[in-house]
């Protein structure tokens, strides 16, 4: 089924994000997130991008650790950003 943009998820330890944006990248789906503090405001100091990992019915996120990977996304979140 997958994650939608506007979405808020829950990742297992218990941090909450808002999904903003979607990109594909190499056949993988990446989302562009913003952390929610205790009170479920965005945190605009806790953004991060997370990749899709559908398995059957069921589907989750991984952060996006690696800097090259990182690099490449946030030129592409950017770019969609800037034409909006």
């Amino acid at each position: 089924m997958g994650l939608k943009i506007n979405c808020i998820i829950v990742l297992e330890n218990k941090e909450e994000y808002l999904v903003l944006n979607e990109a594909m990248y190499y056949g993988k789906k990446y989302f562009l997130s913003m952390g929610l503090d205790q009170n479920r405001e965005p945190n605009s100091q806790n953004v991060v991008i997370l990749e899709e990992h559908v398995s059957g019915y069921d589907t989750y996120v991984t952060k996006v650790l690696d800097t090259e990977i990182l690099t490449v996304l946030t030129r592409m979140f950017k770019a969609q950003t800037e034409m909006s």
